[in-house]
């Protein structure tokens, strides 16, 4: 996720004195947490380890006359593409050009390890800082919310350990990139909020996963074949977290799942678009795609 609203020039055009960068580490977490609650964003530390987890060397801290000043993350899914997310900045550092830095130091990072195209969820105001940078738009997408509810569904197997190569694989078709690690990890820890459906061949024809949030649980990835499949399994969701606010991010194009969530009272509460920086040869198919895993990883 990635949240600018600033007026900075280009850092590589305004150099900023007493501006330094390490990595993030697990010490750092509170200090992300803050800059994460100010902003009112929904991940919980958890999601911070999980940043550590899948891009240790590649998640910075911004340091402003040595005291730290903002964060920014990254993933690489197989070099075909990279992730930016969790640019924050402190409101006692704003308007100086750390958002911005901190912005280049996760492209010229993804970059230097050789990832062929650079990719991000950017809010409304967010894309005025991309476009000058060379980001494209790829798509739109609303964050929708709801409430769980009891809808006495039929059950679907939940995903095992077993069942992730399968999973992954089929995942990467769509995705564009395999992001093992990612679906691995969200797996293992929702055990109870990860589900899928094979067809008569045994092959996998989609799956859904649940996560806490701060705000809210956040549904995704939900990667379908079919939008009956992909009701099913939502149904399913909503049963789970009864009572529970839940968050998901959904891309625009996908008309169906709209009138999906539509049908169960979620409404919109934001947006973003999907841009890039480089070729995008690696695009996926983005009609199975029914929820993101979040706009801070894709």
């Amino acid at each position: 996720m990635v949240d600018i609203i600033t007026n900075d020039e280009s850092y590589h055009s305004k150099k900023i004195d007493k501006l330094t960068f390490r990595n993030l580490e697990e010490t750092d977490i509170p200090f992300g947490m803050e800059l994460k609650n100010i902003a009112k964003w929904n991940q919980i530390e958890a999601d911070w380890k999980r940043f550590l987890l899948y891009e240790p060397q590649g998640c910075f801290v911004a340091l402003y006359e040595g005291e730290p000043a903002g964060t920014v993350t990254t993933i690489n899914y197989e070099k075909k593409f990279g992730w930016i997310g969790m640019v924050l900045v402190h409101p006692r550092n704003r308007r100086i050009g750390i958002g911005t830095a901190l912005l280049h130091k996760a492209i010229d990072y993804l970059k230097r390890i050789g990832v062929e195209t650079i990719k991000l969820d950017a809010t409304p105001e967010g894309k005025n800082v991309y476009k000058p940078l060379g980001f494209l738009e790829e798509f739109d997408l609303k964050r929708r919310q709801g409430i769980g509810i009891t809808t006495n569904c039929d059950e679907f197997s939940t995903i095992n350990d077993e069942d992730l190569q399968d999973i992954i694989r089929f995942d990467t078709n769509v995705f564009g990139a395999d992001r093992g690690i990612v679906i691995e990890n969200l797996v293992q820890d929702n055990p109870d909020k990860s589900f899928m459906e094979r067809n008569y061949k045994g092959q996998i024809k989609g799956y859904i996963t649940a996560r806490m949030g701060l705000n809210a649980y956040q549904i995704g990835p939900w990667i379908s074949e079919s939008a009956s499949l992909a009701e099913e399994l939502f149904v399913l969701m909503l049963d789970k977290l009864v009572g529970e606010k839940i968050f998901l991010d959904v891309p625009c194009a996908n008309e169906k799942c709209t009138e999906i969530i539509e049908r169960y009272g979620f409404t919109i509460q934001r947006g973003f678009t999907r841009m890039f920086l480089g070729s995008n040869n690696y695009s996926g198919t983005p009609s199975y795609v029914y929820a993101t895993s979040g706009a801070e990883k894709g």
